[in-house]
């Protein structure tokens, strides 16, 4: 009987990385030196696009209820029916740490209110979180970009924003950066839904993303 060779693995590049070693492709021992700015840049870029499909409607929000996103003093008023798919209320329990993703929706509709440490402006936070996107080949699913803005809430809060046009559907995302407690707070506000689910709730989104505010109202800063 004649012995066959027994077929060889092909040799690896040496700077291969075993996959069970890697996260987005990345070698797990690069992301320790930079962990904090990266999870906060990957819970936005890639937590929040699963929001919208990840959970069932049975926690509709009241008309009383205030949304804690950061420490009870960082806060958003969800409009009444929507559903309630992550964070936390003020009043439920312990303020929201920093680090924290709060989000409603309705129908195909998502807004999502993720916050981090971040030292900066805004215009490097979106910057930030744009490249990261672009880096993972845009797992926010929104496409390019429209021109940035600045915007004011009438609660003082002061960041940019930008549109996005997708296949199938229509977002924004914005960004602002806020002192709470003395920490710098990076916060990103996305709102994703189909073009005419948007026009529909039109309103209530306008009015959810103007009631974000700090209490105090002049702890925010600005960036350009």
């Amino acid at each position: 009987m004649t012995d066959h060779p027994q077929p060889q693995a092909p040799p690896h590049p040496e700077d291969w990385v075993p996959v069970e070693r890697r996260v987005f492709g990345i070698d797990r021992r690069t992301i320790a030196p930079a962990l904090g700015v990266l999870v906060f840049m990957v819970l936005m870029a890639v937590g929040l696009p699963a929001i919208d499909e990840s959970v069932d409607y049975d926690d509709p929000i009241a008309a009383s209820d205030v949304m804690d996103l950061v420490g009870g003093k960082l806060t958003l008023v969800p409009a009444e029916g929507w559903n309630r798919v992550d964070g936390s209320l003020v009043g439920e329990g312990a303020p929201e740490a920093v680090g924290s993703v709060s989000a409603v929706a309705i129908e195909d509709i998502s807004v999502s209110v993720t916050t981090g440490k971040f030292d900066g402006t805004p215009d490097e936070l979106l910057d930030q979180i744009n490249e990261l996107n672009e880096d993972l080949e845009d797992p926010r699913g929104l496409g390019a970009a429209g021109p940035r803005q600045e915007v004011t809430t009438p609660g003082g809060l002061t960041g940019v924003a930008e549109t996005f046009t997708g296949l199938d559907e229509r977002g924004v995302a914005a960004a602002f950066v806020v002192d709470v407690d003395g920490t710098s707070v990076g916060v990103e506000v996305v709102v994703r839904g189909s073009v005419e689910s948007m026009g529909d709730h039109f309103e209530e989104i306008t009015t959810m993303l103007d009631s974000m505010s700090l209490k105090g109202g002049d702890d925010s800063e600005a960036g350009s």
